[in-house]
C-alpha cells in the first residue's frame, strides 16, 4: 500500500519492543507501528460537534484498559444514594435551596460520567472493529 512517509523518533526501549513484536509477527517494524496506529486511532463520525471530536481524539490516546475503566465508571454509592434522594425530592417539589445546588452539581457529574462512558465504549468498539478488519485482511 502506497502511503505518506513520516519521520519518527522513538526511544530505544520502545524500538526494542517494536522489533520484538515485528519478529514475533514475522513482519517489518513499520508494519507493527502502522497496525498499532490504525487500531488506536479509530475513524470518527463526520457529524460530530467539535468538542466531542476533540474529546474523542484525546481519549483515543489511552490504552484499552484505561478506556475499559472509564466505561465502567459509576457514581460512588454515596453519590448514587444522594442522587436518588434528591431526585425523589425534586419530583415531589420538596427540594430546599441548598439541595437544589447540590442536585444540579450531581446531575452535572452524572451527565459527565455518562458522556465519558459512551465515548470510551465507542472507542473500544471502533478498536475491536479495527482489529477484526486487520485479521480479516490477512
Amino acid at each position: 500500500m502506497a502511503g505518506i512517509e513520516v519521520p519518527l523518533s522513538v526511544s530505544k526501549l520502545l524500538y526494542q519492543r517494536l522489533e520484538k513484536a515485528a519478529r514475533l509477527a514475522q513482519c517489518e517494524v513499520q508494519d507493527v507501528i502502522v497496525s498499532a496506529l490504525e487500531t488506536a486511532l479509530p475513524f470518527l463520525p463526520e457529524r460530530l460537534q467539535r468538542e466531542d471530536a476533540a474529546e474523542l481524539a484525546r481519549l483515543a490516546l489511552f490504552d484499552d484498559e484505561t478506556l475499559r475503566t472509564m466505561a465502567e465508571t459509576f457514581l460512588s454509592r454515596q453519590q448514587q444514594r444522594r442522587f436518588s434522594t434528591l431526585l425523589r425530592k425534586e419530583e415531589e417539589g420538596r427540594l430546599r435551596i441548598h439541595e437544589r445546588k447540590e442536585w444540579e452539581e450531581l446531575k452535572h457529574i452524572y451527565l459527565r460520567i455518562s458522556h465519558l462512558k459512551t465515548k470510551a465504549h465507542f472507542l473500544l468498539d471502533q478498536r475491536a472493529k479495527g482489529r477484526k478488519a486487520q485479521v480479516d485482511a490477512r
